[in-house]
């Protein structure tokens, strides 16, 4: 009896249900018109054009393209040695060598307070700008 009545419950909810099996190649296949349908819009054509007969490339299409595959190859090749490092690597580190000297923060020239160069501008608010007779 309890059996049965469980049956029967189960029966009733499965009919509750609003879930349904998802079928994944049907999604797929909506997917794929959904993308078709958004490229034909961007185009803005209302079905796909029909195949176009396949018929010989003019030699002069045929020449012009093979001589620019060819030139763009040529500068692949330029740009690619310019890249690569000298075999030489002498070549590579400069000739030449520059020092700059750098003093540490305080050791230089107007960095402080008191010095004679531009420090002094430096320091406190516009009251001293006044003072020095800048504004």
């Amino acid at each position: 009896m309890e059996l049965a009545m469980l049956l029967a419950l189960l029966g009733a909810a499965r009919a509750l249900s609003t879930c349904r099996s998802l079928d994944l190649e049907a999604a797929r296949r909506k997917r794929i018109e959904a993308v078709r349908g958004q490229i034909l819009s961007k185009l803005r054509l209302l079905a796909p054009p029909a195949e176009p007969p396949p018929w010989p490339l003019p030699e002069e299409v045929r020449a012009l393209y093979n001589s620019t595959r060819e030139l763009l190859t040529r500068e692949l090749l330029r740009q690619r040695a310019k890249l690569r490092p000298p075999d030489d690597p002498d070549d590579y580190y400069a000739k030449e060598l520059h020092r700059f000297p750098m003093e540490l923060p305080g050791e230089g020239e107007g960095v402080g307070p008191g010095d004679p160069g531009l420090g002094h501008l430096w320091e406190g608010g516009g009251n001293n700008a006044r003072e020095l007779g800048c504004c």
